[in-house]
């Protein structure tokens, strides 16, 4: 019994990560299509731009509680993630039909868009991250290999179905989990379980 006890609290964490994750993606990418279409669709500049900033907010908000432990502040986060896939989102796609344009290179640029979309995400949420984590550097690599994953998703199924948000989640949810558990940087007297250092040791959870 203890066993098994023992075995769940290890697993519940990722559990809660991947379902988060995978809801962040599922959700941003349906109430951020709506928001472009009520803007006239794609391919206009301000659809794309709210579709990004729309996307990157529903992802940061919930994948915050997965940090929450570790002090990030969500509004900052929120913010990072909105701001920072609302310049990624178009930026990528602008880059994906330059290359398709001059050079007939498809999956490059498929591709360079996936990669804009998981810098654009991960470096703001690193710039927060890095005062609260200490491999945070790691994360940009994870939201990176989450966004090519999931390109690799939408080339088999529809985008805005599960199997897209269940591969982004299980990559980034997983992923940002172990970096929220693995030796946090305690800052303003918070530690990992969100309690003063006095009151508990800085054991990492969610």
């Amino acid at each position: 019994m203890t066993t098994r006890l023992i075995t769940w609290t290890n697993i519940k964490p990722g559990l809660i990560g991947v379902l988060l994750s995978s809801a962040g993606m599922f959700l941003g990418y349906e109430l951020g299509s709506e928001t472009a279409r009520l803007l006239g669709g794609e391919p206009l500049i301000w659809a794309r731009i709210s579709k990004g900033l729309v996307w990157g907010a529903v992802i940061g908000g919930l994948q915050w509680p997965i940090v929450r432990a570790v002090g990030v502040l969500p509004v900052r986060f929120l913010v990072a993630s909105a701001v920072g896939f609302a310049a990624g989102y178009p930026l990528g796609q602008t880059i994906q039909a330059n290359i398709v344009f001059h050079w007939s290179l498809h999956l490059t640029g498929y591709w360079s868009a996936l990669a804009a979309f998981g810098l654009f995400l991960g470096v703001p949420q690193w710039w927060i991250f890095r005062r609260h984590m200490k491999r945070a550097s790691l994360w940009v690599l994870f939201s990176l290999i989450g966004w090519m994953l999931t390109g690799l998703a939408w080339m088999g199924s529809s985008a805005g179905d599960w199997v897209d948000a269940i591969v982004f989640g299980i990559v980034t949810g997983l992923g940002l989990v172990w970096l929220a558990r693995s030796q946090p940087l305690l800052s303003r007297g918070v530690s990992t379980l969100g309690t003063s250092e006095e009151s508990r040791s800085p054991q990492g959870r969610i």
